[in-house]
């Protein structure tokens, strides 16, 4: 990339007509011709498609093409985007959404209501295979379960089209957190007649229809994709930015040298960089919590770790401060739990893991290891699958070691890259694979939903009928303590049965030039939209 694309400064100043009301007043910004964004997803997405994508890479574009019903603000809390406003019927399941009558696609032709049916039972429909099918269930949606399992016809779902900008959703029971799931691409409308035409390339540039702030117009695999605004997004008048720019960099040093020769803005960056940025360029440094956990997932339908005796011990042999405190140091919390305890209304009952010492914890590994035959005589050898970062090897290399110097367990490491390796955890071909889970929106069932048996994301297919069941309740109860109560227990049994072993939970930790204002700082969900960015002059 040529360093020209990214300009700091300009000799002169051109004025942008209907600035975004975020831009304050006498803000100096860079012409149009250079309001250019570039970000590091660090590696080529699986998809971006929104009733498709499962990652974070496909998903920091989808949330730039794509728009659904609400959107995010810069503190996280849900803002009206493609709806206006909404009707609930006195049995807190029947939802009423008035459509934005100007939202277009980027081909001109109106957002309507039929756009937003078709993409949820796309997602639905087990014939196009959503690993985010189960998200869907999630809404609490009538007859999603059987359309999500084959049983019933993706038009059964509670979903309709009253008229080409009246959307009515129907609930089979109330869910208090309904309305923070429709800020998730899964529940974005999708352009039917696109899709029908172009098949699974319809995503691609030329061929693609998108309703958000930007289109795709370059996709160069395994390098770049590039967006432009779309003149056609109904708020296209208050988008600064022009262009986008995402980079496809894995490797987090050459992502840093980049960023220090000014052709990139924002990205991930060597964990021992760390320190020195903290102390010579601070005011670059974004660092917060964020609703993402990091976790080991374990294969329980592969031998040894159907055996939960096994997984408890491996779980127990993990020294997490020496990774959040030698390894990382950039203030992430060590994990006992999946859900982070800056979750919305969760209070986060310590797991009986945590309560334990240092030196309790191995103590009571060793006994499970050797209860469940292993020790001198028959030693445990197990496979450590991770995608490539230099991050994710050392944590990798320090587990194995822990596991090593702790239990006598030899661990292999094996690196794949993204794709592959998400391809790998979705056939079930692994033992013991590094992991995260971001949360899709601020409630505690956001992270424990996935452990379920239903749920696609559940990548190690640990089935439990107690943890479904307390689940289940807490999905239908309208008792902020009873759902509390419920999640607590439903982390007893992760801590117990140990399908995942939890390692920490992840703090915002990104380089992002100064002139890029408008970024969310407070959002955590870490959803930066690009059309709430601008540049300005140095």
């Amino acid at each position: 990339m040529k360093r020209t694309l990214i300009a700091g400064t300009v000799a002169a100043l051109i004025s942008l007509p209907a600035l975004a009301a975020q831009v304050p007043a006498g803000t100096q910004l860079l012409p149009a011709a250079q309001q250019t964004f570039v970000r590091n997803i660090g590696t080529e997405p699986a998809s971006i498609d929104p009733q498709m994508v499962e990652e974070s890479a496909g998903s920091d574009i989808v949330n730039d093409l794509f728009e659904g019903l609400y959107t995010l603000d810069e503190n996280g809390k849900l803002k009206l985007a493609g709806a206006l406003s909404y009707e609930l019927d006195p049995t807190g399941t029947v939802y009423t959404f008035k459509l934005r009558p100007d939202a277009k696609w980027s081909n001109g032709e109106p957002v309507t209501a039929a756009d937003y049916v078709y993409g949820w039972q796309r997602a639905a429909d087990p014939k196009n295979a959503s690993n985010y099918a189960w998200f869907i269930e999630l809404t609490g949606v009538t007859h999603a379960s059987e359309v999500v399992q084959g049983k019933a016809k993706p038009d059964a779902l509670g979903i309709k089209a009253l008229d080409a900008h009246t959307l009515q959703i129907t609930l089979k029971n109330p869910v208090p957190f309904f309305l923070k799931t429709l800020s998730h691409y899964t529940t974005f409308p999708a352009p039917k007649a696109t899709i029908e035409k172009y098949g699974s390339d319809w995503v691609k540039p030329g061929n693609i229809v998108s309703n958000g702030a930007f289109v795709l117009k370059e996709w160069t695999p395994n390098e770049r994709l590039i967006s432009e605004r779309n003149p056609h997004y109904w708020d296209n008048a208050h988008t600064v930015i022009n262009k986008v720019v995402y980079l496809e960099i894995v490797s987090e040093t050459a992502a840093f040298n980049r960023y220090r020769a000014s052709e990139l803005h924002y990205t991930t960056y060597p964990l021992e960089q760390y320190k020195q940025i903290k102390s010579q360029s601070p005011e670059e440094l974004v660092s917060a919590p964020l609703l993402s956990t990091y976790y080991y997932v374990f294969n329980t339908q592969r031998k040894p770790f159907d055996n939960p005796k096994v997984r408890k011990a491996l779980s127990l042999a993990i020294d997490r401060d020496t990774i959040t405190e030698k390894i990382l140091g950039q203030g992430q919390l060590s994990a006992f739990s999946l859900t982070p305890p800056s979750v919305d209304g969760f209070e986060l009952k310590q797991p009986a893991s945590e309560l334990m010492s240092k030196e309790e914890r191995i103590k009571a590994a060793k006994a499970l290891l050797a209860e469940a035959g292993y020790g001198p005589n028959k030693p445990l050898d197990v496979d450590i699958l991770y995608n490539t970062n230099e991050g994710h090897k050392k944590i990798a290399l320090a587990i194995a070691s822990m596991w090593k110097h702790n239990l006598g367990v030899k661990a292999e490491l094996n690196n794949m890259e993204w794709k592959t390796m998400v391809s790998a955890l979705n056939e079930g071909d692994f033992g013991v694979s590094r992991y995260a889970w971001n949360g899709d929106y601020n409630d505690a069932s956001t992270f424990l939903d996935i452990m379920t048996s239903s749920s696609s994301a559940n990548s190690g297919k640990w089935v439990n009928k107690q943890y479904d069941a307390l689940l289940a309740k807490a999905h239908d109860s309208q008792d902020a303590a009873e759902r509390n109560q419920l999640y607590q227990q439903a982390e007893a049994l992760i801590d117990a049965e140990a399908p995942i072993a939890p390692v920490y939970f992840y703090v915002k930790s990104r380089l992002l030039k100064p002139f890029v204002k408008g970024y969310p700082y407070h959002n955590p969900q870490e959803l930066v939209y690009s059309k709430d960015l601008y540049l300005t002059v140095q």
